[in-house]
């Protein structure tokens, strides 16, 4: 495939967001460690922000994950995980423009994202969207016949096009390879 030949391989082993703008997925390869290991990649639409958060006044805390907590106000309770989250300003405006999934929804008070995308702030006041995510593959190690061999699912045709991508879920021990044109 062209993109092998062009070096377009990603190799991911945790979850994130890993691309902010569209992509043309041509194959994705499973490398489970047992019958129990997961991938999930999700998509979300920008075009559509459903839920979403003005004037809340929040502190960011930086460590292995970020957890975003409000002090003013609240965020909107139906911000789930899986979803994916945009910070649209940032009254220190470090944070302007910076996308996270969110990993745990905290009941209206605070979410944590996978990773660290946010800078550390404290009482920053700013404007939140969140954006549902749809699932645009998915796949288990109990479905596989053999399911300690690396798994190859090629994409017919053209590949598939996603206007960005994140990995929603990959079990410890699991990794991922996304070919891309």
């Amino acid at each position: 495939m062209a993109n092998v030949l062009t070096g377009n391989i990603w190799n991911c082993d945790s979850f994130g967001i890993i691309s902010e703008r569209p992509v043309l997925v041509k194959a994705v390869a499973f490398h489970p460690a047992d019958v129990t290991n997961v991938l999930t990649l999700k998509w979300w639409n920008e075009a559509t922000p459903t839920l979403v958060a003005r004037n809340i006044t929040w502190t960011v805390t930086t460590s292995t994950d970020n957890t975003v907590t409000a002090t003013t106000s609240a965020f909107p309770s139906t911000w789930l995980d899986g979803n994916v989250v945009r910070c649209l300003r940032d009254s220190a405006s470090t944070n302007n423009r910076i996308y996270g999934l969110i990993q745990t929804a905290g009941n209206d008070t605070r979410f944590v994202t996978w990773g660290a995308p946010f800078t550390n702030q404290t009482a920053s006041t700013g404007d939140w969207d969140c954006f549902p995510s749809y699932t645009a593959f998915t796949v288990t190690g109990a479905t596989l016949a053999d399911s300690h061999e690396t798994k190859w699912f090629p994409f017919g045709g053209e590949g598939f096009w996603f206007p960005n991508l994140a990995i929603d879920y990959l079990s410890t021990s699991a990794t991922a390879i996304i070919y891309v044109g």
